[in-house]
């Protein structure tokens, strides 16, 4: 348990400081980082056999799609959707080239694409996040309802949880700690909007609604990963972190719910 709170305590502090003292492009870095762990990590779990040509081939196709914001920032031509277009293709191109055993050849294909719409779809919108504003505060407001939920959850799980949440994906999550998640995160999106200028059009009303959608997300997220993990027959993704598993058991959350919150913002603010 020390080692848990000890290594999410560095790591939040490294990133917030990394969001908030950093240019864009620092968080850029981050990103980029953060796929190639995760995609490392996914690859691994999900097709073990695969051989380290394949493994380096998704982690570079997965980690210049993440990155797609930054990369369209010096090529425009190459946006988003163009990069994941292309990313797709390779996918297939490799495929096609290693077929066999050919029984099983499209079931391999369908996982590396999952992959790389769990990441690279994902990613770059949180990316966004920072890239079109001049701070790291709309990032660190889906970080704190992530993490919010997560904590609150956990806590309020220990201290009240009797009802299963969805014990067949996730055996230990509760609905008593969904609902403590849920008030921590409001609570929590509430007091950013109080005190930091760049949240102050928040109303009481969006961070009811964006704290609580965007907690839902993040459970869905962790839910998401605990199904692969729990298809593909592993604990944890990784052992990256001291406590936590790899990268991918501490972000499953934010996968989801920094998404949801471009996307509430987009539809709400513009």
């Amino acid at each position: 348990m020390l080692s848990r709170i000890i290594s999410g305590v560095v790591l939040a502090v490294g990133i917030v400081l990394v969001l908030l003292k950093s240019p864009w492009w620092g968080f850029g870095i981050v990103i980029g980082l953060a796929a190639a762990l995760g995609s490392n990590e996914y690859i691994r779990m999900a097709r073990p056999k695969s051989s380290s040509g394949e493994r380096s081939i998704f982690i570079a196709i997965v980690t210049v799609v993440s990155c797609a914001p930054m990369i369209t920032r010096v090529a425009p031509t190459l946006d988003h959707s163009t990069l994941l277009t292309i990313g797709f293709v390779l996918l297939m191109i490799v495929r096609l080239a290693n077929p066999k055993p050919i029984e099983n050849a499209l079931n391999r294909a369908s996982l590396d694409i999952c992959g790389l719409m769990y990441l690279g779809v994902t990613f770059p919108l949180i990316f966004d996040l920072r890239v079109q504003t001049d701070d790291g505060w709309l990032v660190l407001l889906a970080m704190v309802i992530t993490f919010a939920s997560d904590t609150g959850g956990y806590f309020a799980g220990r201290l009240l949880g009797k009802h299963k949440l969805y014990p067949t994906v996730s055996p230990k999550k509760t609905i008593e700690g969904a609902v403590g998640g849920l008030i921590a995160v409001v609570g929590g999106t509430y007091l950013l909007s109080k005190n930091i200028d760049s949240l102050s059009t928040l109303t009481p009303m969006h961070c009811v609604a964006i704290g609580g959608l965007g907690a839902c997300m993040a459970i869905i997220g962790d839910l998401v990963e605990s199904l692969m993990k729990r298809a593909f027959g592993v604990k944890d993704s990784g052992a990256l972190i001291p406590g936590h598993g790899g990268i991918l058991d501490r972000i499953d959350g934010l996968l989801f719910c920094g998404p949801f919150v471009w996307i509430y913002l987009r539809i709400c603010f513009q």
